[in-house]
């Protein structure tokens, strides 16, 4: 029984949570924030991994993808992949729309969105955020305490929710529902 259901503006999040509203036949209202958008990889958007291997290097996209405070260049503003040049970003202040970001940068927009919007549901409502992995990497460094070491190794499997059950604003346990695909996790 889901309370509250937060997504993204990205498609692939609005996808999922509209496959899962349709198994559970609860089609209650969506709240859409661009505060929980995969990271915004600048000049590398658009490119697969392997055209960005291709381009930089192994060693240098994992360090992009990997490490807690590097940006990859900007993208170009005229760029068509720019949030500012997309229909969905329009109500969005321009100040606001990154042109690159660390993970670090993305961690600070998805728990300022998630200190703001969320928090005061944890202990009494069953919310569902469907989001990315650099999104969820970001709050799951917050509610565990991870430290800027330890969030660089942590690994958000796709497609397998993790449940996770608060208790007096703490979390008193958590689980990825498909044990079979669960990545490492910590033990509570």
């Amino acid at each position: 029984n889901i309370d509250l259901y937060y997504t993204s503006f990205q498609l692939r999040a609005k996808n999922t949570l509209k496959i899962i509203q349709e198994e559970l036949k609860d089609f209650k209202e969506v709240k859409s924030a661009w505060e929980l958008n995969e990271r915004h990889y600048g000049a590398l958007t658009g490119l697969n991994k392997d055209e960005m291997k291709k381009k930089l290097g192994e060693e240098k996209v994992h360090q992009f993808r990997r490490s807690w405070d590097l940006r990859p260049d900007p993208l170009d503003k005229k760029n068509q992949y720019h949030p500012i040049n997309i229909e969905t970003y329009k109500e969005i202040p321009l100040e606001k729309i990154p042109d690159t970001e660390s993970l670090k940068d993305t961690y600070e927009r998805v728990i300022k969105f998630y200190n703001k919007e969320i928090v005061e549901y944890i202990n009494n409502k069953n919310v569902l955020i469907s989001a990315h992995g650099n999104s969820i990497r970001a709050l799951c460094k917050h509610l565990f305490n991870l430290d800027n070491n330890e969030i660089t190794k942590l690994e958000i499997p796709t497609g397998n929710p993790l449940l996770i059950e608060f208790e007096n604003s703490k979390i008193s346990s958590c689980k990825y529902l498909d044990q079979e695909r669960a990545k490492d996790l910590l033990v509570f």
